[in-house]
């Protein structure tokens, strides 16, 4: 594997806040930490880019990856220590896409896992038609899936990261029709 790609793509040595169960600052961890080990809780964002038929971005996740290479998912990333989650999630945007757009702030979710726990705090963006230079290191693809069309490359066995699917089906039924991007 190329060195350069896989570290890029990982960064294994950025600091990020340790938080408690209240998502409460508690400390700092280092990423490769965070992501072996349940008992370190840490932030990460994660954006629900749709467009103007309500279909969700998804984006391949590069084979470099370390987590979930090759994967289907929405933009994301871990918080680094003392970062602003709005200011990451237009970071990751900008990084992983090449595009920035307003994002709005909609849940905050703790996610328990053999490996991890995090808070993911997700932002809904509208996606206005820019040209989206992808990050090879990071996507190797990108797509938008209505609802129909995402359930039907799941059940044909499409690698979804379904851990977003309650926010994509909140989004699709309705429940952030308030919000105005």
């Amino acid at each position: 594997m190329n060195t350069y790609f896989n570290n890029k793509a990982n960064a294994p040595l950025e600091i990020l806040d340790l938080v408690n169960q209240n998502d409460e600052i508690i400390g700092e961890v280092v990423r490769e930490d965070a992501n072996s080990n349940p008992k370190l809780f840490h932030r990460e964002v994660a954006i629900v880019l749709v467009d103007n038929q309500s279909r969700i971005l998804l984006q391949k996740r590069s084979k470099y990856k370390t987590i979930n290479p090759g994967m289907w998912s929405i933009t994301a990333g871990h918080v680094i220590k003392g970062k602003d989650l709005l200011v990451t999630a237009h970071q990751e945007l900008r990084e992983e896409l090449g595009i920035d757009t307003e994002l709005i702030f909609i849940r905050k979710v703790l996610q328990k896992y053999a490996w991890e726990s995090h808070f993911m705090n997700y932002f809904l963006g509208k996606y206005n038609n820019e040209e989206i230079k992808i990050e090879e290191t990071e996507v190797e693809e990108i797509r938008f899936f209505s609802k129909k069309e995402l359930d039907k490359f799941i059940s044909e066995g499409g690698n979804v990261n379904l851990k977003h699917m309650k926010i994509f089906n909140d989004y699709w039924e309705g429940k952030f029709k308030g919000i105005k991007l």
